[in-house]
């Protein structure tokens, strides 16, 4: 499989297939969640709740498969000897970029997992329609607890399959505290913002923003690799 994503790509002469096609999904998950927001802003309750549901399973599962197919991907992986630009575009812009754009879709993805639980929770469907519930709403210590159980089992149980160097453990706990924070944090938006549609809109636009600089710096990352400093073969 990664000799397929390292295949020559399709959008630049010194891209590969994997971040090619990586670079093609953000885009395309990015409009969708932009097309779902529409939909909201124009009161269009079930057709936001289905483009961003299956947009968010859709995203979830492309990049768990990308990153058991490619560890870390393509950015993360090349590095230094990918980046064919001066030593002091690498470490001052390049890097930073690389940095806040991991992290990002790091939070990026559990809010995506967050999302589509607050969806259903803070929602109810009427008719072909849905429509949020403007009632407080709050996640009782049953649900913290097996939520938090859950997590815990299942980057466990990723860290056993594929144990390996330090730096892919240290993933596996930062996904676990990410989890573990945003959960916390839940709480401190309980008191924050009880109701539940409210907190569904502000967490929503929150979620969108981050999704918009992923793009962004996921793309000003590619334009920098394959574009402007590309290594090329001698």
């Amino acid at each position: 499989m990664k000799e397929f994503l390292n295949a020559p790509g399709f959008l630049s002469p010194y891209g590969t297939l994997g971040a090619d096609v990586s670079s093609v999904m953000a885009w395309i998950f990015t409009l969708l969640f932009i097309y779902g927001w529409y939909a909201a802003k124009k009161s269009q309750g079930q057709r936001h709740h289905l483009v961003t549901l299956w947009g968010m399973i859709a995203m979830l599962g492309y990049f768990t498969l990308y990153y058991l197919a490619r560890g870390l991907g393509a950015l993360s992986v090349e590095g230094k000897e990918g980046f064919g630009g001066p030593d002091w575009v690498y470490s001052y812009i390049f890097t930073p970029m690389l940095t806040i754009h991991i992290l990002v879709i790091s939070i990026g993805l559990v809010l995506a997992v967050y999302m589509i639980v607050l969806g259903f929770r803070s929602s109810f469907k009427k008719g072909k329609e849905r429509y949020l519930k403007a009632e407080p709403l709050k996640m009782g210590s049953k649900g913290f607890n097996y939520t938090l159980m859950g997590a815990a089992v299942l980057f466990g149980g990723v860290a056993v399959v594929r144990w390996g160097s330090m730096a892919r453990f240290l993933v596996y706990v930062s996904g676990f505290g990410l989890v573990a924070a945003v959960l916390l944090l839940e709480r401190g938006i309980e008191q924050w913002m009880p109701d539940a549609a409210t907190r569904h809109r502000k967490m929503g636009a929150f979620t969108m923003a981050l999704y918009v600089i992923a793009l962004v710096t996921s793309t000003t990352t590619y334009v920098m690799l394959y574009y402007i400093y590309p290594v090329k073969a001698q």
